[in-house]
């Protein structure tokens, strides 16, 4: 049986990754010279459902925590310094790369630098929060941003690193979100 702590991670998972998502398939949008209306409402929707369908699930799991006894400090205690490590070192790598993308005055290099920070903090926080699926969104972020920068003299890097980013956090989240929710059972562990 899954945990109520797993149900409200899951949750505020969900809830991070659609904000996230949000930001960087707007990024990606809005360099490009013409998005159809059509577009931006599927997007700001899209944006909507996921957030109030994360809400939802956090909901649940605070009902189930309640019922079980459990405080979400209990889960959050053991987790709390490795996060504070790996987000500290993913705050620093970005502004390295704001940093070092300013001296070289190559601005649109600043979201792929980004992103490849992203991408990589994936792979520890995966660790300390004990979150599998972490590795693969973290693995594609990277793999799109080797993507875009090879292939960096035809695609405008912005609009390719900033929507590539933020659908694969949104696949984050919507997968969170379909365990949380329980539309798919839950894997079992042995």
């Amino acid at each position: 049986m899954e945990t109520a702590g797993a149900t409200f991670g899951r949750g505020m998972a969900a809830i991070v990754t659609t904000t996230f998502g949000f930001i960087w398939i707007g990024l990606g949008l809005s360099v490009l010279p013409s998005v159809p209306a059509a577009i931006w409402v599927t997007y700001s929707l899209a944006t909507v459902v996921l957030l109030t369908l994360a809400v939802t699930a956090m909901r649940q799991g605070r009902k189930l925590m309640a019922a079980q006894a459990t405080s979400r400090g209990d889960a959050w205690q053991a987790r709390r310094n490795g996060f504070r490590l790996v987000t500290t070192i993913e705050v620093i790598g970005c502004i390295a790369v704001v940093v070092l993308a300013d001296v070289a005055r190559r601005p649109t290099w600043i979201p792929v630098g980004v992103s490849l920070v992203v991408g990589l903090h994936f792979l520890p926080l995966g660790k300390v929060l004990g979150v599998t699926q972490y590795y693969w969104v973290g693995a594609l972020i990277v793999l799109c941003d080797i993507l875009v920068i090879t292939a960096s003299r035809s695609v405008n890097l912005v609009a390719a690193v900033g929507t590539s980013t933020g659908v694969i956090l949104w696949g984050s989240a919507i997968y969170a979100l379909i365990r949380s929710l329980r539309v798919v059972p839950s894997q079992r562990s042995s």
